[in-house]
């Protein structure tokens, strides 16, 4: 009876390959068949670590030299512009009432 599958051994059980566009339980992480994962292969890094710290100190020496020569040019003068006031202009949003003309008084009378 030593090959009773329990509750708690069922666990250990791979799972079987379910086909796309089922619905998997999202809980668990999917167990793969283990030839599968001997086909991934861990993908080997582009340069060495010799040649990422030449490349590294080659760049901070570039950078460095051309804030060097950035620092060194002089900035040229700016030229001294008066400023220029531009002619003001007041915008009403409505017009103005009309001008009332009072009457001139009436003349004195000459005696």
């Amino acid at each position: 009876m030593g090959n009773v599958q329990t509750a708690a051994s069922a666990h250990d059980v791979p799972w079987r390959q379910t086909p796309s566009g089922d619905l998997v339980d999202l809980g668990r992480p999917f167990r793969a068949p283990l030839a599968l994962s001997r086909l991934q292969s861990t993908p080997k890094p582009i340069l060495g670590r010799r040649e990422a710290i030449l490349l590294g100190a080659l760049a901070l020496v570039f950078h460095g030299a051309i804030i060097y020569w950035l620092s060194q040019n002089p900035t040229p003068a700016l030229p001294v512009v008066p400023p220029e006031i531009p002619p003001m202009t007041i915008e009403f949003s409505q017009p103005a009432p009309p001008v009332v003309e009072t009457p001139p008084p009436p003349p004195e009378p000459v005696v």
